[in-house]
């Protein structure tokens, strides 16, 4: 495990969660689970622990993830959805950072009640109003660290693909693209930028074409099978989280992407986290790392218990995971 990797998390009232703590993490981790067991805010709250080194970054990212996931962001309409219900304070920490979150409410007579956001990275705290935070002040504000990226599930946008692929050519690393997307498809030669007046356009070179063709004209399969691989190199040194990695991707190609994801990943000195709700995707992960010992991944199952009522996560080793998958055990992907 790399110095900078996290292999321990505790996160405390953040959304659906109330005392979670995931130790053994891995290089790559996968995450399964049934719907609403709280995934995708899995990876939002390790995003947050990463993507926030001062105090200041942790409440330019709980804006930006609010209104991330908030279809609309005029700011009266924005929600603290992050807190989860009836609690005051969240925690999210490792070993060596504590992220702290509270929200308290001041009245003072003859004066209009407010409520304020505490928030603090170890024993550094500030504090701000909450209409501070949902308004437009902190829009425009980029405290974005270059090597800590999300893909989120919907179909990633060309000009955010166009910006993972830029790093991967900072770091002459084109060759490996163009490799990788020729064991997704043989009929792929290479990938190509055009710049535009206003943009950058991606272009692939095909075997059976003359001219290369748009990115935006081929399925969304190869939209996201590139997003992943650009942003591995992107996240070189970093951390890269992948919300329901299978989507747009056919269930022949799983095994071929998880060889390549640990391969870069190795490669890159990143450390990903990943999604998924296709047993088909967990199975073709526990292949790739039955056949290579040498692969540094972890599967975790989230659940609720029945006795607590809270969600929790178990890993499950390599042999683990085989015997569940093939013998109808708590793993769910479907």
């Amino acid at each position: 495990m790399k110095k900078h990797f996290i292999n321990h998390i505790g996160i405390e009232n953040f959304k659906c969660f109330q005392n979670l703590t995931i130790d053994g993490l891995e290089s790559v981790n996968l995450i399964g689970g049934k719907n609403n067991v709280g995934k995708t805010a899995f990876l939002e709250a390790v995003e947050l622990l990463v993507s926030s080194n001062e105090t200041y970054d942790l409440v330019v990212n709980i804006y930006k993830l609010l209104t991330r996931r908030q279809t609309n962001n005029l700011s009266n309409d924005i929600l603290l959805d992050f807190i989860r219900e009836d609690e005051t304070k969240v925690k999210i920490y490792t070993k060596n950072k504590k992220l702290r979150l509270a929200v308290h409410r001041y009245e003072i007579k003859d004066i209009i009640p407010t409520t304020k956001l505490s928030y603090a990275i170890n024993e550094d705290e500030k504090s701000l109003s909450i209409d501070r935070l949902l308004g437009q002040s902190l829009q425009k504000i980029d405290r974005r660290i270059d090597n800590i990226n999300f893909i989120s599930s919907a179909k990633a946008q060309e000009q955010d693909i166009a910006i993972l692929y830029g790093s991967l050519v900072d770091l002459d690393r084109e060759d490996f693209l163009n490799d990788s997307l020729r064991i997704f498809d043989d009929n792929i030669i290479s990938i190509k930028q055009r710049a535009t007046k206003n943009n950058v356009i991606l272009k692939l070179k095909l075997k059976d074409r003359q001219m290369p063709v748009l990115l935006s004209s081929l399925g969304e399969g190869i939209n996201r099978y590139i997003a992943v691989l650009c942003a591995i190199w992107a996240s070189k040194d970093g951390f890269l989280l992948i919300d329901e990695i299978e989507n747009g991707i056919h269930y022949t190609n799983y095994q071929k992407l998880w060889q390549i994801i640990f391969q870069a990943s190795a490669d890159a000195n990143c450390q990903l986290f990943i999604t998924s709700h296709s047993k088909e995707c967990i199975e073709a992960f526990n292949e790739v790392q039955l056949e290579q010992e040498n692969n540094r991944g972890a599967y975790f199952e989230f659940y609720k218990n029945i006795k607590t009522d809270m969600i929790t996560a178990s890993k499950r080793h390599k042999e683990q995971l085989k015997y569940s998958l093939t013998h109808q055990g708590r793993v769910r992907g479907e």
